[in-house]
């Protein structure tokens, strides 16, 4: 195998190996769930600065049951190769039944 290759190959195992997912998962109410939303949003500066404020009562009006937040292998290889410039997150939000 021509050496070039063998560098480009550890190369790309190493940028994969780099690519981190992780999940946060937090409970803040009781009850049953009713709807579940899914959500991506943009971060600058390795997530220090959001693009958007989220106000949960939007996507849950009778309250949140946990919250969700999620950096998926995609999130992380968008990070890898924009150098943590571009950090997305994907959130996802537990709706309480309206009207339990």
């Amino acid at each position: 195998m021509d050496q070039r290759i063998a560098v480009a190959a550890l190369g790309l195992a190493a940028a994969i190996a780099c690519v981190g997912c992780h999940t946060m998962r937090f409970e803040v109410g009781d009850g049953q769930v009713g709807k579940v939303v899914h959500e991506r949003k943009a971060f600058y500066i390795a997530g220090l600065v959001p693009t958007n404020k989220v106000d949960v009562r939007e996507f849950c009006p009778a309250g949140a049951v946990a919250v969700s937040e999620e950096t998926t292998f995609v999130d992380g290889l968008l990070g890898f190769f924009t150098l943590s410039i571009y950090t997305p997150r994907s959130s996802t939000f537990y709706c309480a039944v309206e009207g339990g």
